[in-house]
């Protein structure tokens, strides 16, 4: 072997913070550690403590009659990490029989565990010898753990995050690979091409209800809409194709996410319109209903110069929240019908899954395309989103561990916006906007996006500065 197998660097951390390490978010409860054997289900447990050791191989050679002695580097020792913990709560025991299990698994540099670490990252391992369990009758309800672990020689396919600049396009597209091929490998060997088309066009229903809540220019909507009709209008053609069929539909979802970054780019575009496009009359009214009333483009944003006499007014800010809203409740998204065999039956839990995957892609690339949302709203958005993840069948470990690098990406993002600096101040006399932003300390127009004000003159009750 001429060159070292793997990288020994250290694996990329949560967060160089300890505080934004120890916890996603300010009041949720801190990150707990897990340990994920291959092909199985993460084991959480709560760290107690952990030591890491590592070294070097030397050849030291010792000289007589005071020659001395001399050292040459041979090459670096395993990397070993002790980690002691506990499993608390009532049911501590179904978690304590699922992590023993879970460590019976055979481990090796092809084929590692994870170890997940709050102030380290994720490991890939190998279970060392003398992992411990013990109990005390003086401390019911938990049990200790103290497992030695070693740093696998390589890593599995699966068991590295991208890299530290990656984002969370990136990791997107990432996990639109594993869920093309869990598409492929989920469906039977010879799959009901009827019941397919079937299932398949639920979701194309899916897909068409949620572009119909856009709103704006006409041709604008019109775009996107096209786009999401080429792409669906495809899936007739290749159901016996399941990794084209997969991607289109994949794609499809991602096409609206892009739409609405398109629209939400687009207000040159709407200053310059020659009429009102959500004035009925104008035949420019947007699909999906009507926009908002004339001299107000509601949310927060001013209106255009002549709005309220037939000019222009800019684009609807709830766009991206209308329809992320939607994605994110796709997670109790079910075919409707029942199956009539076993094989028809997996056949629905494969295309249910890509939807769900789908819908999650959309929303990720959606929250990660927003223009720094609130620390409320991405901090609901993000409980929706994890909420949506779970709901994809995790079986496939690809899929798992490229849902989490997904989250992982989208909250380093999250987090380098700041949006634990925000603050909220009761002003319980209305005042001025400029007055209230100067004696705040905060941009005009920061306070604009934090608080949606629809009223450029005076601003009252709970208001969010940084």
């Amino acid at each position: 072997m001429s060159g070292p197998r793997f990288d020994a660097a250290l694996p990329t951390p949560h967060s160089e913070r300890w505080r934004d390490a120890h916890r996603v978010a300010d009041g949720e409860a801190p990150r707990m550690a897990s340990y994920r054997p291959p092909g199985g289900e993460e084991i959480q447990f709560i760290l107690g403590g952990m030591r890491f050791s590592g070294g070097h191989s030397r050849d030291a050679a010792e000289y007589p009659f005071g020659g001395l002695w001399s050292s040459e580097w041979l090459n670096e020792k395993p990397q070993k990490l002790s980690v002691d913990g506990f499993l608390r709560g009532g049911d501590y025991i179904a978690g304590r029989n699922a992590l023993v299990e879970a460590l019976r698994v055979r481990t090796d540099d092809d084929a590692p565990g994870i170890l997940d670490l709050p102030f380290w990252g994720r490991f890939p391992v190998v279970v060392g010898d003398g992992y411990e369990v013990s109990e005390s009758s003086d401390e019911q309800g938990q049990c200790r753990l103290s497992i030695p672990f070693t740093r696998a020689g390589a890593a599995a396919p699966d068991a590295d995050p991208p890299p530290a600049s990656a984002d969370a396009e990136t990791a997107a597209w990432l996990l639109m690979l594993a869920a093309v091929n869990a598409f492929v490998n989920g469906l039977p060997r010879v799959p009901d091409m009827r019941a397919l088309r079937v299932a398949i066009g639920q979701i194309n229903n899916a897909l068409l209800g949620i572009t119909g809540r856009i709103q704006g220019l006409r041709t604008l909507v019109g775009d996107v809409t096209n786009g999401v009709l080429g792409t669906l209008g495809l899936l007739d053609s290749i159901v016996g194709a399941p990794r084209e069929l997969a991607l289109a539909v994949l794609n499809a979802a991602a096409s609206i996410a892009g739409g609405l970054a398109g629209i939400r780019n687009s207000a040159a575009m709407y200053a310059r319109a020659p009429h009102n496009p959500f004035d009925p009359g104008d035949g420019g009214a947007p699909m999906g209903g009507g926009g908002p009333p004339a001299g107000d483009a509601g949310g927060g944003y001013p209106a255009a110069e002549g709005a309220g006499t037939g000019g222009p007014s800019l684009p609807p800010p709830d766009n991206e929240r209308n329809v992320l809203l939607m994605f994110l409740s796709e997670a109790g998204f079910a075919l409707s019908g029942e199956a009539a065999t076993v094989g028809e039956a997996a056949m629905r839990a494969a295309v249910e899954n890509l939807y769900k995957t789908a819908a999650f892609l959309a929303s990720v690339k959606i929250v990660d395309g927003m223009d720094s949302p609130t620390r409320g709203e991405a901090a609901g958005y993000w409980r929706l989103l994890e909420r949506l993840g779970e709901s994809v069948d995790g079986e496939d470990p690809a899929v798992h561990g490229a849902l989490r690098d997904a989250l992982s990406a989208l909250s380093r993002k999250l987090s380098a916006q700041g949006l634990a600096s925000e603050t909220t101040r009761a002003v319980p006399n209305a005042a001025p906007l400029l007055y209230l932003a100067h004696y705040l300390g905060c941009d005009e127009d920061a306070l604009r996006r934090l608080n949606r004000i629809p009223d450029s003159f005076v601003v009252g009750g709970e208001v969010t500065y940084v």
